[in-house]
Formats: structure tokens, sequence, C-alpha cells
């Protein structure tokens, strides 16, 4: 499944070549952990490098989401403030910790920023439920994403305008699916 992936994110690069398009990438067996946040961060980083330039403020657009989601969340006797103290790692760890939902919202405004006009995203392994969040705000930010999932595990709800490929043990086969639009 991997090899088939990767020759749609060739394609998918070539296509993009010369617009002002995107192809962002993921594996699941390239991650050691299994949070969403691996996934978050290595599409950031790819987004922030297929910049021209823009790097500065897409950085600045996804920590300030992500400090804003913070402060917003941490209203009332749980709150896990920042210390006068506190070494700058651990600030920054605590900021890159956050929760999904914010690190999801805080890519999506990173995108934003980034002016990308047309996005491909190509996700293999996938397991998680939590990111079909991450893609509808990615194809709000995006209007022209398009989006493939691929995973040996049954998906569930799947997001709007999202194709995905899912492999059937049982069928021994592989099954190309386009979500409803």
């Amino acid at each position: 499944m991997e090899q088939i992936c990767r020759h749609i994110i060739d394609l998918a690069k070539e296509k993009a070549s010369g617009t002002n398009g995107s192809v962002l990438y993921f594996f699941r067996s390239s991650a050691k952990s299994r949070r969403s946040s691996i996934l978050i961060h290595t599409l950031l980083h790819q987004v922030v490098c297929s910049s021209d330039g823009k790097a500065n403020s897409i950085a600045a657009a996804f920590l300030s989401a992500l400090v804003s989601g913070h402060f917003q969340r941490s209203q009332g006797p749980q709150r896990q403030d920042f210390r006068e103290d506190d070494h700058l790692d651990d600030t920054v760890h605590k900021i890159l910790s956050a929760p999904d939902n914010d690190l999801i919202e805080a890519l999506a405004e990173a995108i934003k920023e980034s002016g990308i006009q047309e996005l491909s995203i190509i996700v293999d392994g996938l397991q998680e439920n939590i990111v079909f969040s991450l893609f509808e705000l990615i194809m709000e930010a995006t209007p022209k994403s398009k989006v493939l999932l691929t995973t040996q595990h049954p998906f569930g709800d799947i997001p709007h305008r999202v194709t995905y490929i899912e492999y059937d043990k049982e069928r021994k086969g592989l099954h190309i699916c386009h979500s409803p639009a």
C-alpha cells in the first residue's frame, strides 16, 4: 500500500508543480508514536518547507493559534499557567503538546497563512478518527483540497469529499471509496 501511495504522491507533485498547489503526505509506519500530533507536526513541516519565504509568518500563525487555544482552554482552577521561571524548552513543550483539537485548528490557520490554493493530502495507515476534523478544517481553509486516506482498519464516518482505500482482509482486496459530497 505504501508503494501505491508513494506513486500517487509523485503524480500529485507533478501536477502541483508550476501552480500554487502543494502536496502533503504522511505514512503511519514512519511514526513511532500513535498520537495524531505527529501527523499534524509532519504536515506543518511540509507546509513550511513548501512556502516561498513565508516560513516565519506560517510558524507565527500556528503558534499564535496554539497559544490562543491554550488560554481559552485554561480558564478555571485546572489552569496550566506559563510561569516566569519556566525554562524556554518547558514553555515550548507546553505549547506544542496541546490537545489534538488545538493542534488541528492551528494547522488550519498555518495553511490559510501559507496561501496554498490547491492542496493534496495523502495519508497512509490512518487509525484515528480525530484527524477527520483536521481534514474538514483543511478543506474549509483550502476549498480545492483533495484527501486520500488508506487503512487496514474500518473508518466509520468519513468526512465529505474524502477518497479512501480500505484493505478488506475477508475479501483479500482493496476497495476505493468516495465519501458523499
